[in-house]
């Protein structure tokens, strides 16, 4: 396992751009970046059902989720005796959006990029994006930690080239790539950094998102221009036996990995390893 070098991790560092970070956060219009594509038929609440994509030539799609479970879009960054700190009730995933359109690109890494919405319901429409071309590979930074991880597309290969990197592996819940095996390549979400994501206290301390942003730098350079194949199983990963959890996450309840409980409340494995006692707190308010 090669950690990035410090070149490479002050790199990231001197790359990031706090003001960039904050327009990211807020933005609704991401025109300056990508095509909106608005699909058909709208969302029950009668909002409308969209993404962004563009093609920049590359062959591999990067991929961020817009909306978010708080609504305060405010971002500040802070230093502390612990290092800098982003603090954002939208980090989940706008700190991703931001790594993949203004933070790797300033690494020097094209990637075609896809944005969507409903995520946080399990309806990601990144279920209904069909690319013009094949892809090597997929991934995004829509996860709090320092991990990484592959869902369905994980195999014994791809977890070798993840510690390759620098970086370890992971058990997720749900996210974007999830639903995308129609694209028939393998996905990676990385962590990024950040903590409390569904809260107002949201949160990521940013030594840990420059140093999974580097090890994905090593990860890309060495996988670029490589297939990563994967073969649908059938039914979608989003299918009958994922429900939506206490904490706002969706969990596969076929898979005890996937989740903690104490009936009647059920959050994700993500939350739990996040905060423990939250599965205390929420039992005995539902109590």
């Amino acid at each position: 396992m090669a950690q990035p070098s410090k070149k490479l991790r002050r790199a990231v560092r001197d790359a990031f751009d706090p003001d960039a970070l904050a327009r990211i956060c807020a933005a609704d219009d991401f025109s300056a970046y990508a095509e909106r594509v608005t699909l058909s038929p709208d969302r029950w609440d009668g909002h409308d059902r969209f993404y962004w994509h563009a093609d920049n030539g590359a062959s591999v799609l990067a991929v961020a989720h817009l909306d978010t479970v708080q609504a305060d879009t405010r971002c500040t960054v802070v230093d502390s005796a612990a290092g800098p700190m982003a603090v954002s009730a939208v980090l989940d995933d706008r700190l991703g959006a931001y790594v993949i359109l203004e933070l790797l690109p300033r690494l020097g890494i094209t990637c075609d990029v896809l944005l969507t919405t409903d995520e946080e319901t399990c309806a990601s429409t990144g279920d209904e994006f069909s690319p013009v071309k094949d892809y090597d590979f997929m991934f995004s930074f829509d996860r709090g930690g320092t991990d990484v991880v592959m869902y369905q597309y994980e195999t014994p290969h791809l977890c070798e080239l993840v510690r390759a990197a620098g970086a370890t592996v992971g058990v997720g819940s749900f996210s974007d790539i999830c639903v995308m095996e129609h694209l028939g390549c393998a996905g990676l979400n990385w962590g990024v950094g950040y903590r409390d994501w569904h809260s107002t206290r949201a949160h990521a301390w940013l030594d840990d998102t420059f140093r999974m942003v580097a090890r994905f730098v090593q990860f890309h350079d060495a996988n670029k221009g490589t297939w990563l194949p994967h073969a649908a199983a059938g039914a979608s990963a989003c299918g009958s036996d994922w429900i939506t959890a206490d904490c706002g996450h969706a969990v596969d309840v076929s898979d005890d990995y996937t989740y903690a409980e104490r009936y009647p409340v059920l959050i994700c494995a993500d939350c739990y390893d996040d905060d423990p006692e939250l599965l205390e707190s929420l039992f005995h308010q539902a109590g």
